[in-house]
């Protein structure tokens, strides 16, 4: 099998098999490289480097323990042997997983080999493909490289290509998602529009003010007065490790989810995010299966919203540690939010869905529950005091929007083409009340798309309304005998 390293995505298509980027095996396996460095280092320290400074401050140069200089002279050829021998087999061990880390793709698929002992292979479907994540970690991207995460559609059908020069790795994404068979296309800047970009401080803020810091602030006070009346040092000892650890988190969420950006790019959403490793994802809007608007409590002073989606093919292959990318926009105002979904579902947005989800985002219910609306009765307060008011569902002639939620208030919207199933369940407490929760199935993700306190009547002739929809959608989009004929 002759294959070289692959240098230019032009060279791939062929059917012939390319190394990636030399330094994968040691980018790949930098940990334990790290954690021998980091022994051999101790050992050279408390064996060699030390007693040397000492040696040459004069500390215990007459001491009992004379004889260690004679030992350590003894032993230093011995040892640097051995470090040479260290280092001579890890670079083989990295040369060798180099040499059979190696991807091919043709007309058809991709696939990648690698394991010197255990050996794998992992291969997708060029046609089945729905995106490619272009993945910088810190390092890799202060050398100049990136990583592919190829996600095609299946469970764990990811493919990851780790890791290539910046530029191939881009040029080779947008080869496999163009499918010109090898022919390279280039994207021009003014095709690729700036639409949302969240500010650093307002993402910062949104952190700050989010319902796990108000309800880490009221612990503290709680343990401030206590450790006041009580006098005792160790509360306090926990009361500083608790806001250190606080602020790490706060860091480390900045870090991974700082500097998000939406673009779009030929009608697909690109997301980027990350101030040291960056993440780069482009989601077409027929990967979308649900998007779902919430708002903690916290936010509604500052009229900011959460936008999660459903997306078909998570990352699933556990060597990726990559972002699912679920969460569309971490904090936004209601413009931008109504943008991004506009984008996200452009067929439902063309109906006038848009109207219905900012009077459902910012109104009582009694302005958006038009007639045929199914909400809560009165004695559902006994089942969900605080959302009984809030609750509904509507259903559209393209989608079936639901809101619940009073801490976390929340509307998702799911294309009628996108459910699988509707179910309607109800435990004790609902069958005590003549109540009924309503369910719809679709692939998993974040969003949860139920509604409980639902009048049981009520909720069961919705349940056979929405069935018959999904059925009358799903007759539309098929093609008729004659279509699939003539194609």
């Amino acid at each position: 099998m002759r294959t070289h390293t692959l240098r230019d995505a032009s060279e791939v298509g062929d059917g012939r098999w390319h190394r990636l980027h030399p330094l994968t095996p040691v980018l790949q396996g930098g940990v334990a490289l790290l954690a021998i460095l980091t022994a051999a280092l101790a050992v050279l320290w408390e064996g060699i480097i030390l007693p040397t400074f000492l040696q040459f401050f004069g500390v215990d140069a007459e001491g009992p323990d004379s004889r260690l200089w004679e030992l350590v002279g003894q032993s230093l050829g011995w040892i640097a042997f051995g470090a040479v021998l260290v280092v001579v087999a890890l670079v083989l061990e990295f040369w060798l997983q180099w040499r059979v880390h190696v991807v091919k793709m043709d007309a058809d698929m991709i696939e990648v080999k690698r394991g010197l002992l255990v050996k794998s292979s992992r291969r997708a479907r060029l046609d089945r493909i729905n995106t490619i994540g272009v993945r910088r970690p810190l390092i890799p991207r202060l050398l100049g490289l990136a990583k592919l995460d190829i996600q095609a559609a299946g469970n764990d059908a990811s493919v990851v290509l780790a890791y290539l020069p910046i530029r191939v790795a881009q040029d080779l994404r947008r080869m496999i998602l163009a499918g010109d068979g090898g022919v390279h296309q280039e994207h021009n800047e003014e095709e690729i529009q700036r639409e949302v970009e969240v500010p650093l401080f307002r993402y910062l803020a949104a952190l700050v003010v989010s319902v796990e810091t108000v309800l880490l602030f009221v612990v503290i006070t709680g343990v401030t007065i206590f450790a006041v009346w009580a006098g005792e040092m160790a509360v306090w000892l926990a009361l500083v490790l608790a806001l250190f650890v606080y602020v790490v988190y706060l860091g480390e969420r900045m870090i991974r989810s700082g500097n998000f950006v939406i673009d779009s790019l030929e009608g697909d959403i690109r997301v980027s995010l990350g101030l040291l490793s960056t993440s780069v994802e482009t989601i077409p809007p027929e990967r979308i299966h649900s998007l779902e608007l919430s708002q903690p409590w916290a936010w509604k002073f500052f009229g900011w919203w959460r936008l999660n989606a459903n997306l078909a093919s998570q990352p699933g292959a556990t060597d990726t540690k990559a972002p699912a990318h679920t969460v569309i926009l971490p904090v936004a105002t209601t413009a931008e939010v109504i943008k991004v979904v506009a984008l996200g579902m452009p067929d439902l947005f063309e109906t006038g869905t848009h109207t219905l989800v900012e009077s459902m985002l910012k109104d009582t219910r009694s302005v958006w529950a038009k007639p045929g609306s199914l909400v809560c009765p009165p004695r559902a307060q006994w089942r969900i005091p605080f959302s009984a008011h809030l609750t509904g569902a509507i259903l559209q002639s393209q989608s079936v929007l639901l809101r619940r939620g009073r801490a976390v208030a929340r509307v998702s919207i799911t294309p009628l083409m996108r459910v699988q199933s509707v179910s309607v369940s109800e435990g004790p407490w609902h069958r005590a009340l003549g109540l009924t929760r309503l369910e719809l199935q679709s692939v998993s993700g974040p969003i949860k798309l139920r509604v409980s306190g639902m009048d049981a009547t009520e909720a069961v002739s919705w349940w056979e309304g929405v069935n018959l929809a999904i059925t009358q959608a799903l007759h539309q989009a098929s093609p008729s005998p004659h279509e699939k004929v003539s194609s």
